[in-house]
Parts: C-alpha cells; sequence; structure tokens
C-alpha cells in the first residue's frame, strides 16, 4: 500500500503526538489495530487484513491471547470467513472478558 492509498486515521496527527509525548494506553493501541483490521475488511485488502490480524493477536491481555492462537494465512473464501470469525470472537473477549476502558465518543444527532 503507498502513503496515498493509507487511510487518514493511519496518518492521524494526533495519535503520532500521543505516541510521542506521553505514549499509549493498551486500550489505545488495540483499539488502533482494530480500525486497521476493520479497514482492510471493508476494503477486501484480505492479505492485509489477515496480517494486522496475527498482529493484533501479540497486544491482546494475555488471557485472551492465549485463546486466540493465529490461523494459517489463507486468503480463500474459507480462510477469510475463518479469520472474521476469529476477529468478531476477539472483539466479543474483550468486550464481555476484559476490564479494559475504551474511549467513549458521543454523536450529536438531529434535535
Amino acid at each position: 500500500m503507498s502513503n496515498s492509498e493509507v487511510p487518514e486515521f493511519i496518518n492521524d496527527e494526533f495519535y503520532s503526538a500521543e505516541t510521542y509525548s506521553k505514549g499509549l494506553s493498551r486500550e489505545d493501541t488495540l483499539e488502533r489495530q482494530i480500525r486497521l483490521i476493520a479497514y482492510h475488511y471493508s476494503k477486501g485488502m484480505w492479505d492485509d487484513f489477515e496480517y494486522s490480524l496475527k498482529a493484533l493477536i501479540p497486544l491482546l491481555p494475555k488471557g485472551v491471547r492465549e485463546r486466540f492462537p493465529p490461523l494459517e494465512h489463507d486468503v480463500s473464501q474459507n480462510g477469510i470467513e475463518k479469520h472474521f470469525k476469529q476477529y468478531n470472537d476477539i472483539q466479543s473477549c474483550l468486550e464481555s472478558d476484559t476490564n479494559m476502558i475504551w474511549k467513549k465518543r458521543f454523536v450529536k444527532t438531529y434535535e
């Protein structure tokens, strides 16, 4: 992927400033990696989707990480579905089985 194809949130100045000024919490790092995975999946970038999912696993808390071994790289339809199921299972586990603090963002709706 060339720099012109990199999504805006990857080159986010706020993220870079936070990284170099005070470091990131594990939640921030996971949130960013999860956004990358979702981006690659939504664009049909199957190799990047699977590699990004593999990169997420070492970042997970130990109890979660041990439940999700990396899958074999397989960009066939069946392989993509297995990776998506693992991605979904990891998301569910993070939401229900951890005490991680996720940033809450509010969206103003029409009144």
